[in-house]
């Protein structure tokens, strides 16, 4: 089994806004990039790709760790002009990925929709 590298990444921003209009939701949220589940068939793989690494091994044994994810999505909830929408929670990653134990991301993160209300799914 190979080790996996947990990379603290700043992030400016956190709730994406989804392009198109196929899905049910316009907005989304993904606390990691990367995923150690390793699923071939997973769709999220060549978002790794963006950042300069394969969607390979890279996306399995690389895991981008929004650190402040909590902090930027109070400062996003609080601005004036967010209109309270629903918010998709894990859409390219897993949410409660391994390294969640450590991080507790994705727990801060609900607590902070569930502080200014905000749906979320």
């Amino acid at each position: 089994m190979s080790r996996v590298i947990f990379q603290e990444i700043q992030c400016k921003t956190l709730i994406n806004r989804v392009q198109g209009d196929s899905l049910p939701f316009r907005w989304t949220i993904n606390p990691y990039r990367g995923c150690q589940h390793a699923c071939v068939y997973c769709f999220a793989r060549p978002t790794h790709e963006y950042l300069g690494y394969n969607a390979g091994r890279d996306f399995d044994e690389r895991i981008f760790v929004k650190v402040n994810a909590p902090e930027v999505l109070r400062c996003e909830l609080r601005n004036p002009r967010w209109r309270g929408e629903l918010i998709a929670l894990g859409t390219a990653c897993d949410p409660y990925e391994p390294a969640e134990k450590k991080y507790q991301i994705t727990r801060k993160i609900l607590e902070a929709l569930r502080d200014y209300r905000n749906p979320i799914s």
